[in-house]
């Protein structure tokens, strides 16, 4: 069995933080005590009977490490073809005082408006370079008819 090598990291450059999770829920809860995180509802698909179609709320949750001093962040929502402009995007800049830590991301997006069904993605940047992504899907549901 071949062994898989590392990716070879250029002379001088920083390398990017490590992606360790990306979540899409409900909601998301700090708990003041003792700052754990806690994700309520996770979800990976929105169904919809009409389009275009909004949602309400949704939080999106994020862990990185191994970042070096100040990193900018990139988050955003696409639609898989990348056919139109983001529907939601975040740009902020993380201070990593230590690679050792884990930077928690909390996001969340109010009234999203899914132009129709399909699949969109979550992806993060740091620093100009893609860390990792997530699907969502948004799918039709047939109305029910109430006379039936």
């Amino acid at each position: 069995m071949a062994k898989k090598r590392a990716k070879k990291q250029e002379p001088g450059k920083v390398p990017p933080p490590y992606p360790l999770a990306m979540v899409v829920c409900d909601n998301i809860h700090r708990d003041p005590g003792t700052g754990k995180v806690f994700l309520l509802g996770s979800f990976s698909t929105i169904h919809a009977t009409n389009f275009p179609a909004r949602h309400a709320l949704m939080g999106l949750y994020v862990e990185l490490t191994n970042g070096r001093g100040k990193v900018p962040v990139r988050i955003r929502l696409i639609d898989a073809n990348e056919e139109r402009e983001p529907l939601w995007e975040e740009i902020n800049e993380f201070e990593f005082p230590d690679p050792r830590m884990v930077l928690q991301i909390v996001s969340y997006l109010a009234g999203i408006t899914f132009p129709e069904p399909g699949e969109y993605r979550f992806q993060v940047f740091a620093s100009g370079e893609f860390l990792m992504e997530r699907r969502l899907l948004v799918i039709q549901q047939l109305q029910r008819n109430p006379n039936e």
